[in-house]
């Protein structure tokens, strides 16, 4: 039981690691965001987009390498044409969830949000790398892929409401409505993850729904 208790508490301090980790790119280019726009030249710019883009990539590698080590037998990295159907039902679910939810979002006052769409606005196009990309492999890896093969893995319902509820969570904001949006999202994914047995298909989905959202934004 003791043994049981000190790999649960390792796990926690690993995932807030992770997390931390994984949040460490966006807090760069916030930091450069924060600056007047006097100050914010286009050496300086240049300068943080590549080194966000290269700490962003070095991350999700050395996160997927992570992953190799700490998933379960019941995982894989196979991937099949048997596996788009339920890709395929889990974004038609997210069309559905982001459609019922997001006129009812508040416009404004959305931290998120507001801190992405600022942050998109002073790096431009090295933002759309980690926005399509990078950070759907980075939020699956870590809410799929360490959280579901760490935390309940007996209780599948357990297993897959936390993943969905720290989802959301992460996704701190005091719209209530944008959380609900974010746990249903997360729920979808962590569906996926659990019935197809492979990250690569919740990344999928989760790059399909981003750029489904971008799509409507441009």
């Amino acid at each position: 039981m003791e043994v049981a208790r000190i790999k649960h508490f390792k796990h926690i301090i690993c995932f807030i690691l992770l997390l931390i980790m994984q949040q460490i790119p966006l807090l760069l280019v916030g930091s450069l965001a924060a600056l007047p726009k006097a100050q914010r030249t286009t050496h300086l710019i240049l300068t943080v987009g590549w080194l966000f883009l290269i700490l962003t990539i070095g991350i999700t590698i050395l996160m997927w390498y992570l992953y190799q080590k700490v998933k379960g037998p019941q995982y894989h990295n196979h991937f099949s044409k048997a596996h788009w159907r339920p890709i395929l039902i889990g974004f038609v679910a997210m069309l559905v969830i982001n459609n019922l939810t997001v006129p009812f979002m508040q416009k404004t006052g959305n931290a998120n949000v507001d801190g992405l769409v600022q942050i998109f606005a002073v790096l431009g196009i090295f933002m759309l790398p980690y926005t399509l990309i990078l950070g759907p492999m980075m939020e699956e890896l870590l809410f799929r892929g360490f959280l579901m093969n760490w935390f309940f893995v007996k209780s599948p319902i357990l297993n897959i409401m936390t993943s969905a509820l720290l989802f959301g969570l992460v996704h701190v904001s005091t719209d209530p409505i944008y959380f609900i949006s974010k746990a249903l999202l997360g729920l979808v994914l962590a569906i996926v993850y659990y019935r197809t047995k492979t990250i690569k298909s919740s990344i999928i989905l989760h790059v399909l729904n981003n750029l489904s959202a971008g799509l409507t934004i441009f």
